[in-house]
């Protein structure tokens, strides 16, 4: 057993913290992300209008950011405020392509590129969503055929 598996509750959340940190990474850095990508997203003629109606008017799209926030704070954090099921909302939108993860993934790069306090905090945030979107892809694409 490796001492990382022995660690307890705390002693993962202080390094997640101190990792954070290490990085620049705070919650106003996530919000600002997650407004930043998303204005971006809504506006690309490839994501646009799968966000558009997937989400819609203005009010959804407030309680959206504020999911995506807890989101990102958990995934960079440790945060717990993050309550969702993400696999069946995407399993729900109809004519995903690989091209729409592609070009999602490219423009949060992009995002992260620009916004990022450093080369390794865009890294981190851009290894979590390939691995995310890699995941959903293997769901989506496998259940959807």
């Amino acid at each position: 057993m490796t001492d990382t598996l022995r660690r307890t509750s705390e002693e993962r959340q202080a390094a997640i913290e101190a990792n954070a940190a290490a990085l620049g990474i705070d919650e106003a850095l996530v919000s600002d992300m997650v407004d930043d990508f998303y204005a971006r997203a809504r506006k690309d003629p490839l994501l646009g209008p799968v966000f558009e109606t997937a989400i819609g008017d203005a009010a959804e799209w407030d309680a959206h950011f504020d999911k995506l926030k807890a989101f990102w704070s958990g995934v960079a954090l440790g945060t717990r405020r993050y309550s969702g099921r993400p696999m069946p909302a995407h399993l729900r939108l109809p004519g995903l392509t690989h091209a729409h993860f592609e070009r999602w993934l490219a423009l949060f790069r992009e995002t992260l590129d620009e916004l990022m306090p450093n080369p390794a905090a865009a890294d981190f945030f851009h290894d979590r969503a390939s691995l995310i979107g890699r995941n959903f892809q293997a769901m989506i694409f496998t259940l959807n055929q």
